[in-house]
């Protein structure tokens, strides 16, 4: 799977304790910036690998996220998104104190964010953001105690802590003390941290249509959960968001769970942010490592119905779709469970076998496997044995109408 990649650089108090990390986007392992590009495009894609491609917990450990906002992201308040308990909103230089950014800047403090102004030079024009400003950020790489004391003063008259950024050295770090600093973030204490995570992406064209289902006052949940079920990695993605600080940490149970858990506005923005932020499309390895959880997922649903489990089957779908996640995202079952909160009876099948839903997984993975021992005992023992290779050439065929379809 595609490698996705995020800097975090720590944020310390007087005392040295750990504040936070600000999130840097990075487009290469190797990046030591961000690079040329739009600051709207660079924090769409720090949110969508931030939250539902590596994780806040593997980021930041618990501690806040400083993620930097442009103008755009600002004024569409994406931060809406975002749990302030978790995440600090730092606006960039380059948004301009208008009305517009004001009156969004007030409706973020009303949801509890605390604000960064980054990268501070303004002046008194300013002052309205200064006034809603917890942390006022400002570079202090080569600047001396003449340059700096003119600056601190003049922000004394705000609440805001002052932070100092690119600190280089001790000598640094000793005038920003003495100044009244009470935050610091540099090389000083540590260079940013480069953190890789892997990726299954969903395919633009299967977004884009999602989209325009969401919207469509038409379309059932029943019909969104047939369209997510279709393709492995924006299915990913739904569960991924549910699990995102501002929905909550809610157990899944189906994917019609999931989208009602999220509700149509929210999940319309974040298929929004993941349009903006798309990978390249999927690899042929991909398609089949995705064929390949589609076709499982199809197999348990079908024995449990068979088995006149209807009420399990939309579980046992997402049991099977996942069983393959450890493979397809080269990491454990729990780390892949860790991204998402599914209900304690999928955990414990995936993780455990220890789950009424295991069996239904088990017939299925016994019968790929072509341990036909297992799979006829386990079968028998469910009461599927007769059915069993129509469950498994009936997903396998509907595999492939799902992957012509996309």
């Amino acid at each position: 799977m595609p490698e996705v990649f995020l800097a975090r650089q720590p944020i310390f108090d007087l005392g040295q304790r750990l504040v936070g990390y600000e999130l840097l986007y990075r487009p290469t392992s190797t990046a030591t910036a961000a690079g040329d590009g739009s600051a709207a495009d660079m924090t769409h894609s720090t949110l969508v690998t931030a939250l539902l491609t590596i994780g806040l917990d593997q980021l930041t450990g618990g501690a806040r996220a400083f993620i930097n906002f442009p103008r755009e992201l600002l004024l569409h308040r994406a931060f809406e998104l975002l749990d302030p308990h978790l995440v600090t909103i730092e606006l960039l230089e380059t948004v301009t104190c208008d009305d517009e950014s004001v009156e969004a800047v007030h409706a973020l403090r009303a949801r509890g964010f605390d604000l960064v102004l980054d990268d501070f030079t303004a002046g008194e024009e300013y002052h309205r953001l200064l006034e809603a400003a917890q942390i006022v950020k400002i570079d202090v790489l080569g600047a001396t105690r003449e340059t700096l004391e003119p600056v601190v003063r003049r922000l004394r008259r705000y609440p805001a802590r002052l932070l100092a950024e690119r600190v280089e050295s001790a000598e640094a770090y000793a005038l920003c003390q003495s100044l009244g600093f009470s935050l610091f973030q540099g090389y000083c204490f540590q260079p940013p941290e480069t953190i890789t995570g892997r990726d299954f992406p969903a395919e633009s064209g299967a977004i884009a249509r999602m989209m325009n289902l969401v919207v469509d006052p038409h379309v059932t949940d029943r019909d969104l959960e047939a369209a997510f079920r279709v393709d492995p990695g924006l299915s990913f993605k739904l569960l991924c968001i549910v699990n995102s600080a501002a929905v909550g940490e809610l157990e899944v149970g189906s994917i019609r769970h999931a989208v009602r858990l999220v509700g149509r506005t929210t999940l319309h923005r974040w298929l929004s942010l993941l349009l903006v932020s798309m990978l390249p499309a999927r690899s042929g390895i991909q398609r089949e490592l995705a064929a390949e959880a589609l076709e499982r997922g199809r197999m348990c649903e079908l024995l449990a119905i068979n088995a006149g489990h209807d009420h399990a089957a939309a579980a046992a779908f997402l049991v099977g779709l996942l069983s393959r996640f450890d493979l397809i995202l080269d990491v454990s079952m729990s780390d892949v469970l860790r991204h998402v909160h599914v209900s304690d009876d999928i955990t414990a099948a995936l993780l455990h076998g220890e789950s009424p839903l295991t069996r239904y997984l088990a017939i299925t993975e016994s019968y790929a496997e072509g341990d036909w021992e297992s799979a006829i005992g386990l079968a028998t023992k469910l009461g599927v044995l007769e059915e069993l290779p129509g469950c498994y050439h009936e997903a396998r065929g509907w595999v492939r109408t799902v992957l012509h379809t996309i």
